[in-house]
């Protein structure tokens, strides 16, 4: 009858599955487990209870969608900004951002009219109220700007206030200050389509607010108002139904998201309590030629008018399409109300007549303007100006011929002084071309599109020669997006939209060489396209039938638009959900919904390829579809994810050491998403956890404070408090009808066989003293259990051959033993020990090291013979190793 003792140095192999049971001659099998619930493996080596679960707010808000928004280590602050239908927000340190009761207000905030208003526009822009909105109408060398004059009560001041801007259209400036045109108070913002409210404490008895635009088109503002007292809420464009569809990415204090149905957004941060979202707006593209069999004419140079079409082209669904006009001839119209101001110029190119143009100076004006002309730099700009000649009085219209043929030379006027009036100034050339660009703002007919002027058109006449941007309601909208390699990556269809390098905003196709916007496909052979983008040591894209790694030409060379190669690293295909990073890997589940797999860069190459994540165990998800995933890195690689039935499970990875874990996670509730965020010290882990009912946002306990200390968080739903004195009541009406764990000030109160109940949300203790710490919340169980043992055989395996585990030896640390119980099945335990070196273990003693002799666990012989265990919280649990002495019969 063999006996021997069988050493288990490392116990974090986590769970695998039954079909992989016996696969004993896998090195890592002797540290895996059959069973690994509520017990996290960890990169080290041990196993632990997993951390409870802190109850945070609650969020029954129906369906819900968590974003990440990470913090510099440095930053203290927790940030959750949280989806539900057609509504954001935020919740910081625990609580929803809201705001205070205060009697200021904001005359016209509505924009019934314009009283109230003062229009500080400069001369021929304007401010004025029409169909309900504000509408400031600038001019190419005008702002228009619409002030208040606010009286703030002596109680409110010192108050945080929020101001609450929804822009029509954009961009508009808001600033406040403690006298006109000053930003002292809350300073200068931009604002773009969209929904905005901005935190600002004023301090006097009356301050100022300006709204203004300079640009030369119209920008409308459908409310300014201060914000009501309550939890604030942004207004989001994402129904119920569409939440689960935005990707998201952060950059600094955005974030950017896509989604299919929607024009992309920008989430904003301007401080923990100032949110906005507004519409991702680019002016410059990116473009796509049109066939050129339709004709279209602009009606204005500058600011708002209509591209007429010759025959029907326009449909409702452009609106926000972009449209770049190829110009024959070139023609400047500039009023000047103010100087010194710059106006536009005109290129002039060819020799002897080609190079004949006309000006003109005309209106009711006194100042001066001056004609100045400058040579190409080599770039294609203008390079030093200089004058031609200067004007007092109106003149012309005036021919002028160039005399230096064959060289490129730019026009244009300047207003040197002002005194009054309007200097109306024109440069007609009929040589040339030049490019306009314009967004369509409504739909007219199917000839006619009401635009905006983005880039000054030079001609009124028609065009064959234009362009249209990829992205509207009409086109489609991107899906994916990474920010990678200094450039931000939009993913729509095949193609990938790469952005101007550290230009997030730009697609401008006249910038050359290696910083030139990319638009290129990526050859996927699916009609869905690009599902998730992921920049790694390379910018991969996933699609439904391969996981494409996109190669510049070579290892160093960075991504271009004439260097760029995809091929497949993978043809597992992708699941319809986003991909995560863990350092130079990337993790995404498999187009079934069910298998997870793992982007490895090969050595040498940097190619990438699909690791299994669960080749040993198929079944972890037991059939049911992930819905959620996401990464933590600190204190160890934990990569969480949350199932279509609301259960989750989480992967300790740490590949370089040999670590790919997997366990279940198991609470009193069903689990709908996670989300991990950066911090201060241990990443911040949030659930989304349907609870008694209600869906609650909890988030996971720090490490260090599940190990039995002062304050020990081992519990889900839990709450804190510190004591009063003589405090009897505890509020925990989120747990209302349940049994509890109450663990006070380094101690459990009571064990699982004896909770304390929630009635009327209070559980009622002893009077305690002041200062004391308590956690109240839903005990959970960790339960382990071991591989098919296969020690002790005279001959051969001891597979198939009677055994049983009859003493077992762990080493622990920080650990309670009243949780603690062991067997060789789930049916059989009791406890590992009550004594220590013959003496009895006191109640709620916590051993920071546990090492004794070992101790009896069974009689029982079977050919299945395994090893249970069993903690129970509060009581803190981490086994480092454990030593099996096991009897064969053969």
């Amino acid at each position: 009858m063999p006996r021997v003792s069988a050493p288990v140095y490392s116990v974090n192999g986590g769970e695998i599955g039954e079909e992989a049971l016996s696969r004993l001659d896998l090195e890592r099998m002797q540290f895996a487990s059959a069973l690994s619930s509520n017990i996290l493996p960890r990169v080290v080596g041990s196993m632990t209870l997993r951390p409870g679960l802190e109850h945070i707010a609650d969020i029954d808000l129906g369906d819900v969608r968590l974003l990440e928004y990470s913090f510099a280590g440095s930053n203290a602050s927790m940030l959750v900004p949280i989806l539900s239908n057609n509504e954001m927000r935020v919740l910081k340190d625990n609580a929803f951002v809201s705001r205070v009761a205060v009697s200021t207000t904001i005359t016209n905030g509505d924009f019934n009219s314009f009283t109230g208003w003062t229009n500080a526009s400069a001369v021929g822009a304007s401010a004025n109220v029409a169909g309900g909105n504000l509408v400031l109408t600038g001019t190419t060398q005008g702002r228009a700007a619409a002030r208040q004059t606010i009286s703030v009560a002596a109680g409110d001041q010192g108050k945080e206030h929020g101001l609450r801007v929804e822009i029509v259209r954009g961009p508009v400036w808001v600033h406040i200050g403690s006298s006109a045109g000053a930003s002292d108070i809350l300073p200068l913002s931009i604002l773009d389509d969209g929904d905005h409210s901005i935190a600002f404490t004023p301090n006097s008895t009356s301050i100022h607010l300006e709204i203004y635009t300079d640009k030369a088109r119209q920008a409308l503002v459908a409310r300014c108002q201060i914000d009501a007292p309550g939890t604030l809420v942004i207004s989001t464009p994402w129904t119920t139904a569409d939440l689960a569809a935005p990707r998201h990415k952060q950059n600094i204090d955005v974030l950017y998201l896509a989604s299919r149905q929607f024009q992309q957004r920008e989430i904003q941060r301007r401080g923990d309590t100032s949110w906005g979202i507004q519409r991702y707006k680019v002016d410059d593209g990116p473009f796509v030629s049109a066939d050129g069999t339709v004709a279209l004419t602009p009606s204005v140079y500058t600011g708002n008018g209509t591209l007429t079409a010759s025959r029907p082209l326009f449909e409702a669904s452009m609106v926000g399409r972009l449209f770049r006009l190829f110009q024959s001839g070139q023609t400047v119209q500039e009023s000047f109300t103010a100087a010194p101001a710059n106006g536009a110029s005109i290129r002039v190119s060819g020799v002897n007549a080609a190079r004949d143009f006309s000006f003109q100076v005309s209106g009711t004006w006194a100042g001066s303007v001056r004609l100045e002309v400058a040579t190409d730099d080599g770039s294609g700009n203008p390079g030093a100006w200089s004058t031609v000649s200067t004007y007092a009085a109106n003149t012309g219209p005036t021919n002028y011929r160039d005399p230096d043929n064959n060289v490129v030379k730019f026009f244009r006027f300047v207003a040197v002084t002002f005194t009054s009036g309007t200097i109306d100034t024109a440069l007609v050339y009929t040589g040339g071309s030049q490019v306009g660009i314009a967004r369509m703002t409504a739909y007219g007919s199917a000839t006619v599109a009401n635009v905006e002027v983005l880039s000054r058109f030079y001609s009124l006449s028609p065009t064959f020669e234009w362009d249209f941007s990829t992205w509207s309601d009409f086109d489609g909208w991107p899906w994916g997006i990474e920010a990678f390699g200094g450039r931000l990556y939009w993913g729509k269809g095949d193609f990938v939209h790469g952005s101007v390098p550290d230009a997030f905003h730009s697609f401008n196709d006249n910038v050359e060489g290696d910083s030139a916007p990319i638009y290129r496909s990526i050859g996927a052979s699916t009609d869905r396209g690009i599902l998730w983008l992921l920049g790694l040591q390379r910018l991969i894209a996933g699609t439904d039938n391969s996981e494409i790694s996109i190669k510049s030409s070579s290892f160093d060379e960075p991504l271009t638009a004439s260097s760029w190669f995809p091929v497949d690293g993978s043809t597992q295909g992708s699941y319809d959900l986003r991909a995560v990073k863990c350092d130079k890997d990337g993790i995404f589940v498999q187009s079934s919904g069910l298998r997870v797999f793992a982007l490895i860069a090969e050595q040498g190459t940097l190619d990438y390829s699909a690791m299994d994540l669960m080749a040993m165990h198929e079944e972890v998800c037991g059939g049911s579809p992930i819905v959620s995933m996401a990464v933590q890195r600190q204190p160890d690689t934990v990569v969480w994810f949350i199932l279509e039935n609301g259960e989750a499970r989480a992967l300790t990875y740490r590949p370089s050491e040999k670590v790919v874990a997997w366990s279940r996670v198991v609470t009193d509730g069903a689990f709908k998403q996670v989300i991990a965020c950066r911090g201060k010290g241990q990443d911040n882990v949030y659930f989304a956890v349907l609870r008694n009912g209600t869906q609650r946002l909890e988030r996971l306990a720090d490490l260090k404070d599940c190990r039995g200390g002062k304050v020990n968080c081992l519990a889900d739903g839990f709450r804190r408090f510190v004591t009063t004195v003589g405090q009897t009541t505890f509020a925990v009406p989120h747990l209302n009808g349940k049994g509890v764990t109450v663990w006070l000030d380094g101690a459990a109160l009571n064990d699982q066989d004896n909770l304390y109940p929630v009635a009327a949300g209070q559980v009622v203790l002893p009077p305690q003293p002041a200062g004391r710490a308590v956690v109240i919340g839903l005990p959970y169980v960790g339960r382990w259990q071991s591989t098919k043992l296969a020690y002790g055989a005279a001959n051969g395996t001891a597979l198939f051959r009677k055994k049983r585990v009859s003493q077992l030896g762990m080493y622990l640390v920080d650990t309670m033993l009243d949780g603690l119980r062991v067997g060789n099945t789930f049916d059989s335990l009791h406890r590992l020990t009550v004594t220590k070196g013959d003496k009895p273990i006191a109640a709620n003693r916590l051993f920071t090291s546990f090492d004794a002799d070992m101790m009896s666990i069974s009689s029982d012989w079977d050919t299945d013979s395994r090893l249970c265990l069993e903690h129970r919280s509060p009581y803190p649990f981490t086994a480092g190793s454990l030593v099996m002495d096991v009897k064969t019969n053969g």
